[in-house]
């Protein structure tokens, strides 16, 4: 007995092609499968880095100029406020702590996180990413000692129980709540030049005019003690650079 193989309609080699248009046509289709969520994961991208820009340049930045410009300021009215303590001076302490008001700003990135959350900054490439995420590092600290001087304030304001000079153990509070609120005011500038060091190597500046509404505003406030930020003055290798207030902008 014996079998014989059906044949194909058109021969083996017309099949043989025939198998090989639908190989071809399939690599094709997952080509442009994959063409097109390439588009799409860079598309995401650009909404990401799009969004991270807004952030940090047009917020976060022009607060840590403004915050770094005013650094003299703050520190002259607690170094008076300080002098008022040390005199017992219970009405000048008053007038003095009632006067003091840093502004109170919050510091976002929720862009950054929306980025991170998604993982399509996995698709940038490990520079890109380092360097977004150095240029946030500076922000949950900001925040943080931030959210801590706001908490401090009202024990500044705090009515002084009593009448006539402050007691000793009234100065001594007040000499503390003064140590806290200088050494915040360090974290912030610092923290601020740092943050404008790093939004740098991104690319992100101000521009000339930004930077003189700035210092108008300040000064329109707060007089001659606002001075022009020189973030590039900081060691960012040096362990207390940023903490050092010569190094900051301290007169």
């Amino acid at each position: 007995m014996h079998f014989h193989l059906p044949k194909p309609l058109h021969g083996w080699r017309e099949f043989a092609g025939e198998v090989g248009i639908i190989v071809v046509g399939v690599l094709i289709a997952l080509g442009a499968e994959q063409v097109v969520e390439a588009i799409h994961q860079r598309a995401e991208l650009r909404e990401a880095e799009a969004g991270m820009t807004v952030e940090l340049r047009d917020d976060n930045l022009p607060q840590a100029y403004a915050r770094a410009a005013v650094f003299n300021c703050y520190a002259d009215q607690l170094d008076a406020i300080d002098a008022a303590v040390a005199s017992g001076d219970r009405a000048k302490v008053e007038a003095l702590a009632q006067a003091y008001h840093p502004a109170s700003r919050t510091w976002d990135d929720q862009a950054w996180k929306a980025a991170v959350a998604s993982q399509v900054l996995s698709n940038s490439g490990a520079k890109r990413m380092t360097g977004w995420s150095t240029a946030y590092v500076m922000i949950p600290e900001l925040a943080e000692r931030a959210n801590e001087e706001q908490q401090e304030l009202p024990h500044l304001w705090a009515k002084l129980s009593g009448t006539g000079p402050l007691s000793q153990a009234q100065q001594d509070r007040m000499f503390e709540i003064v140590s806290l609120l200088r050494g915040q005011n360090r974290s912030m500038t610092g923290g601020s030049l740092v943050l404008m060091r790093m939004e740098a190597s991104l690319g992100l500046t101000l521009t000339a005019k930004q930077k003189a509404a700035l210092l108008a505003e300040g000064r329109k406030a707060y007089g001659n003690c606002v001075i022009e930020p020189s973030p590039e003055r900081l060691d960012l290798k040096a362990q207390l650079g940023a903490g050092n207030e010569k190094m900051i902008g301290r007169r």
